[in-house]
């Protein structure tokens, strides 16, 4: 596949020096229609993607790493059409077996991704930042409950009821699982510095939980359980607003 141009919104990767080739080697693109909602995306061994029953919409947000309130203008149809998606890297991917990190190789891919939707979906975009509602999140009043990290690897896990943070920084917490839980995104003001372990339990649906469960919801435990609090305010953020996109050209 060679992608004659990229889109216009590059910003998010425009300060990254990388040596990846920015577009996978071959990709299949196939319109999936068994009516099922369920998706998978996974990443494969080398660069590659393996995307099933995934929307229009789900590409653009991995592609572009944001999150659904930060893209504009997206048309009805982005979120109805399901595709199923094959994409290999080429052998050239990296010639040197130089290892590179589990963020390093995520980057390279999502770029790959974007000139695949170029060149598929005619995708065209450009950013703008827009003033939007969004959440801070800060100190409760009588502070946080927060220790200092003690693990090797970072990890954020958000489960049903349970998020488990390793080696995590309040502005990985706030974009990484905050901002996911909320719809709507989080902006770290603890001021805060340093990593933390620490995990929160929470009921997910108080209304639906059964009587004898004397486990929070999700704002009370956070305020509970880590001394943090979120405050709803306005502020820039940056978004991605479509120009043009077509239905794929599939094979």
């Amino acid at each position: 596949m060679k992608t004659q141009h990229l889109t216009t919104a590059t910003f998010l990767l425009a300060s990254v020096c990388w040596a990846q080739p920015a577009e996978f080697e071959v990709a299949s693109v196939k319109l999936n229609t068994s009516g099922r909602q369920d998706s998978n995306f996974n990443r494969m061994a080398g660069g590659g993607i393996r995307a099933i029953n995934v929307t229009l919409r789900g590409m653009i947000l991995f592609a572009y790493d944001i999150r659904e309130q930060q893209l504009i203008g997206a048309p009805a149809w982005m979120d109805s059409e399901r595709y199923d998606i094959d994409a290999k890297p080429s052998q050239d991917d990296n010639p040197t077996g130089a290892k590179r990190s589990f963020e390093e190789d995520f980057r390279g891919i999502r770029l790959k991704m974007r000139a695949l939707l170029t060149d598929r979906f005619q995708l065209a975009v450009h950013p703008e930042t827009r003033e939007m509602p969004i959440y801070a999140l800060i100190a409760a009043k009588n502070g946080p409950h927060l220790e200092p990290s003690k693990s090797e690897n970072h990890t954020i896990n958000n489960r049903n009821g349970l998020v488990i943070c390793k080696k995590a920084t309040m502005k990985q917490f706030s974009e990484n699982s905050l901002t996911w839980r909320m719809g709507r995104t989080v902006v770290d003001k603890t001021g805060l510095p340093g990593e933390f372990d620490f995990e929160l339990k929470f009921v997910e649906d108080k209304a639906a939980a059964s009587g004898d469960n004397t486990l929070p919801d999700f704002l009370t435990a956070m305020k509970d359980q880590l001394g943090l609090v979120l405050q709803s305010q306005k502020a820039p953020v940056d978004v991605i607003v479509v120009d043009r996109v077509e239905k794929a050209s599939v094979n």
